[in-house]
């Protein structure tokens, strides 16, 4: 059986304008207690269901527009802290931060999996942007090591990692447009979907 503990959302727009101890590890153990699947993205609540979806966008100058000079893009999203111990781990808006963890009563082999859905396109009316537009690099404060690996949207649903039983995750995501389309002007919208789930 599938638990869902949370399926935490990251809306992405872009406007082209045309006119323990502090913790030094990102993958931490936790002790076993009641089964548990744990997952935030950008600002969270612990252990509660938080319908909060934050916005990560970029405005590209309209001289830049469709060159391929990547554009960094920030969030609203203000979670800079770990739950698991308040370390800073994140700077935002720069960052986001992604983490959260799978709980077991025992010690156990099984794992939970942690993906990334998206459409294949961001949309604006009847204009798009290839949603594979966007990648992110993953590192946190104090650990360069991407634990929850970098990537590149691709319009479709992407394995991130597996998290062991007992064990808490967390890096921070900076995403990248990559500028190498010329569309319309406006403001395209779309919307990453993460998902931790348990067998």
């Amino acid at each position: 059986m599938t638990v869902w503990r949370r399926c935490a959302g990251l809306a992405v727009a872009i406007t082209a304008i045309i006119s323990a101890t502090t913790a030094s590890g990102w993958i931490l153990t936790i002790l076993p207690a009641t089964k548990a699947l744990y997952l935030e993205v950008g600002v969270g609540s612990l252990n509660a269901n938080n319908t909060t979806i934050n916005v990560v966008s970029v405005n590209v100058p309209m001289n830049t527009v469709g060159t391929g000079a990547a554009q960094a893009m920030t969030s609203d999203s203000t979670q800079s802290i770990s739950f698991f111990d308040n370390y800073v781990v994140c700077n935002p808006p720069t960052q986001v931060y992604i983490g959260g963890f799978y709980r077991l009563p025992a010690t156990d082999t099984t794992s939970a999996v942690l993906q990334v859905s998206t459409p294949a396109t961001l949309t604006n009316g009847v204009e798009t942007i290839p949603f594979s537009q966007i990648s992110w690099t993953s590192t946190a404060n104090g650990n360069a090591a991407p634990d929850i690996p970098a990537g590149t949207f691709n319009g479709g649903t992407l394995f991130l990692r597996n998290i062991a039983a007992n064990t808490w995750v967390e890096n921070c995501h900076s995403f990248v447009y990559a500028n190498g389309t010329t569309p319309a002007g406006g403001v395209y919208t779309g919307r990453a979907t993460y998902t931790l789930t348990s067998p």
